[in-house]
């Protein structure tokens, strides 16, 4: 707070009276507007003051008559004053150098303004000021006048104006019982000057307002300022009278610590101006340093243009000592370098406070052509009158000459932007129709295995088909006849094994033929996605169904299924998860030799299903656990190790494509106890599906259902008959799509098994006119295609060949036990 200014602080309600005014006039004043002083003036300008230890001592000293005579007589001076702007920390230093109460501030022409009192200044100082005191007895005045009560007020007076003390203190026991001050006194006065026969206890005040010694000096100040008193008694804890502490000993008090406090900012000021010094020392040393050490010249001159400090690198660009070149003119310096004058002078001229000019010369010595970058610019005071210039040079010729070489290599740049240019849009051109051919031979490519595709399967279909039926009734007819002999026993067994090798390479043949395919489609994207929420039990059902020929034929081997309580629920492809699980399980069983292969699904997470294939083979060493899910990658799981297993290598890597386009990951891990253990993941769906019951079995037959078959190939065509008749069904052949029709429309099938591929009306548009025909339009179709691709629209079902003959059957019955049976009962036809 100390660093205000009085103007902001003091009220400018000025009470002034006249010299001439009687003292009485000024004691009415004092009394109704409870001030401590009057200033005196003329005309506004202060010329005295009249404070209550005026009236106090021309009460005492002047008679009863003093209250008539004019203030001119009693007051104070000159008056001491101090100006608007004066500091409040100033104003208390002037206070505590003239122990005085007031001082009155005036304006710039002398004008009274304002009083400032000790009250003020204590109330505007604050009392983080009086935090220094800690304690009332640390400034307290001890010497205390006491006077018992029955004495006289004039006697009182007279004490109080003897030793000029603002306060008489009435005592009995030595405790305070009464107070008369200054400002009663002047009250009184007021009302009667002659004072008359009053004894002291008549005016005194009381109670005494009182403070502890121990209390602290800022509470002291808060009850002068709350109860408008100027001094307070102080006691002990039993309330005897230790002494008095008033306004002025608290600015005595407040005087050690400012005394303190401006020292201490001089010796601050002090050390900063030796810092100062030091860092200017030092700032002109490294400045010096700087400027002696630039690479550039560096000139100074004054505002007559007369040089007064050369670096050495400007000594080398005037080839002349820089003692030579102080004092002299720079601009006769520059055309004695040779300098055209008028471009050191148009440089000058340009240069302003917030502008400098930048030329560029050349300076030739010999045969060396140097080339220098100059910058001029000027020294301003703060009025922006010149001080000086400086000029500053810098040798351009080596960034001159980079300039012109980068500019011509930029040339031969552009010219070979241009040329690389004309070869891009060429080879951009060439690679355009590469890529038209490329996508001309992936459409052949993909035509080719399609035709492909179908032209083996075919005759696999056929191969499968016939090597199963003549198995099937070489069993049932043939083998029988030659029991008792040994020479056809054997042969028939013979017969057996080599229908039984004819029948496993063709399914080895197609599943080779599948795997390449599928891999193709996949990488190229062509991979049909039949996604939709599935019962992820039922596919593990429906595959393990599919591989129990597997283990039919070898009881040392077992196939354990395990599954949860509760539904699991996927989103994905159910022929894609069976294709995964028929072809770990089938790979279990490969290697299998004793032992069982387990097949288990269960949830490992929040949203997360796992199923895994273990068996009880030789197990997969550590290192090739990742590298057999490459394609073409086979390893050695027999401990003997001998060379893998027959195949492409490409199961796996189809397993991992699939598990991964669902999101999921597959891996492979010791089983425990001994074997291997595969086992994927899939995320799992929110949907609370419910899985249908498992299949109890072939359904119960109706009699010798009649059923449609639809194909151009003969050798596909007589196995289908020969099968489906071998299993009680009734049988019609057509060879095209019109001659399907007819049939159905004079036979009324329950079933139709259809080609796609056939002469003239093929599946599609014969699937079409079924469709359209009311009296046909309920007969379910099941589509037998060796083509990939979306399922026929129309088709109740799709077989892909070559067909395996327990799928086909279960696909008829599947169908037939879903229809009516109201079909025609014509005679079957071939």
């Amino acid at each position: 707070m100390g660093d205000r200014r009085l103007a902001e602080i003091v009220s400018p309600d000025v009470i002034a009276v006249s010299p001439a005014v009687s003292v009485r006039e000024g004691l009415d004043v004092m009394r109704r507007r409870s001030i401590s002083c009057l200033i005196v003036a003329e005309a506004g300008l202060p010329v005295g003051i009249i404070t209550e230890r005026n009236i106090l001592w021309a009460a005492a000293h002047r008679g009863e008559d003093f209250a008539d005579r004019p203030v001119a007589d009693l007051m104070s001076a000159p008056v001491v004053t101090v100006a608007e702007d004066t500091m409040l920390v100033e104003a208390y230093h002037l206070l505590a150098k003239k122990r005085l109460r007031h001082l009155v501030m005036v304006d710039a022409a002398g004008q009274a303004r304002g009083v400032l009192t000790q009250s003020d200044l204590i109330e505007r100082l604050g009392h983080d000021s009086l935090s220094e005191i800690k304690r009332v007895s640390v400034i307290m005045t001890r010497e205390v006048v006491t006077a018992p009560g029955n004495i006289t007020v004039r006697e009182a007076v007279r004490r109080m104006a003897d030793r000029s003390i603002s306060c008489l203190i009435v005592a009995r026991d030595a405790r305070p019982a009464g107070i008369i001050t200054e400002r009663d006194v002047v009250r009184l006065l007021a009302e009667s000057p002659h004072l008359g026969r009053l004894k002291l206890y008549d005016i005194m005040s009381c109670p005494v307002v009182c403070v502890e010694a121990d209390r602290p000096v800022f509470e002291a100040a808060m009850v002068m300022k709350k109860r408008r008193m100027r001094r307070l008694v102080v006691v002990d804890d039993d309330r005897r009278v230790l002494g008095v502490v008033t306004q002025s000993d608290i600015v005595r008090g407040l005087e050690s610590r400012y005394v303190r406090t401006l020292k201490s900012a001089l010796a601050e000021k002090d050390e900063a101006l030796r810092e100062v010094g030091k860092s200017l020392v030092e700032k002109t040393m490294f400045l010096d340093n700087l400027l002696r050490s630039a690479e550039m010249g560096i000139v100074a001159a004054d505002e007559t243009w007369r040089i007064t400090y050369v670096n050495p690198a400007a000594e080398d660009l005037f080839s002349t000592p820089a003692a030579d070149l102080a004092g002299r003119d720079l601009r006769e310096v520059h055309v004695q370098a040779g300098v055209d004058l008028g471009t050191v002078g148009r440089g000058l001229d340009a240069v302003s406070p917030t502008r400098s000019h930048d030329f560029s010369l050349t300076l030739t010595r010999g045969q060396d052509i140097r080339r220098y970058a100059v910058r001029i610019s000027g020294i301003y005071d703060k009025e922006g009158v010149p001080a000086g210039f400086v000029l500053m040079a810098r040798d351009d010729t080596e960034r001159r000459q980079a300039e012109e070489h980068l500019e011509r290599l930029t040339r031969n740049l552009e010219h070979l932007v241009v040329e690389r240019t004309r070869d891009l849009t060429r080879q951009a051109r060439e690679l355009k129709e590469a890529n038209e051919r490329l996508r001309g031979m992936d459409e052949i490519k993909s035509a080719f295995l399609s035709a492909v595709s179908h032209e083996l399967r075919t005759p696999l279909t056929s191969l499968l088909g016939f090597s199963k039926l003549i198995a099937r009734d070489f069993s049932r007819h043939f083998r029988p006849l030659g029991a008792g002999e040994a020479a056809l026993d054997k042969r028939g067994a013979r017969i057996e094994d080599n229908l039984r090798v004819l029948f496993s390479e063709g399914e080895r043949l197609a599943r080779l033929l599948n795997d390449f395919l599928d891999l193709s489609r996949i990488e190229s994207g062509r991979m049909e996605w039949r996604d939709r929420e599935i019962c992820l039990d039922e596919v593990v059902r429906s595959a393990v169904a599919a591989v129990a020929g597997l283990f039919a034929s070898r009881p040392e081997v077992d196939l354990e299924m395990r599954l949860p309580d509760v539904p699991v629920m996927v989103l994905a492809d159910p022929d894609r998860l069976e294709q995964v699980l028929i072809n770990l399980i089938g790979n279990a069983a490969k290697f299998t030799a004793v032992g069982a292969v387990t097949v288990r699904l269960a949830v490992s997470g929040p949203h997360t299903a796992r199923v895994s294939v273990s068996d009880t083979g030789p197990g997969i060493a550590a290192e090739d656990r990742e590298l057999i899910f490459d394609k073409f990658r086979q390893v050695r799981r027999d401990p003997e190790g001998s060379a893998p297993s027959k195949g492409t290598g490409l199961g796996l890597a189809i397993c991992r494509e699939i598990v991964g386009h669902y999101g999921g990951r597959i891996w492979v891990e010791p089983a425990p106890g001994r074997g291997a253990a595969f086992l994927f993941e899939l995320p799992t769906t929110d949907g609370q599906g419910v899985c249908p019951p498992p299949r109890s079995g072939r359904p119960e037959q109706r009699e010798r259902p009649l059923v449609l078959v639809v194909d151009d190939d003969p050798a596909v065509s007589s196995f289908l008959i020969q099968f489906l008749e071998g299993e009680g069904y009734q049988v019609a052949a057509a060879h095209d799509g019109e001659s399907a029709l007819s049939a159905a429309e004079k036979l009324k099938p329950h079933a139709i098994t259809m080609d796609m591929a056939m002469p003239g009306m093929d599946g599609r548009a014969a699937m079409a006119a079924l469709r359209n025909d009311p009296d046909l339009a309920g007969i379910p179709v099941l589509v037998i295609t060796g083509h990939e691709g979306a399922p026929p629209e129309g088709a109740d079902a799709v077989l892909r060949k070559p067909l395996d003959p327990d799928r086909l059957l279960a696909a008829i019955e599947g169908l037939l036990a879903r229809q009516p049976q109201d079909g025609g009962t014509g005679d079957a036809a071939s």
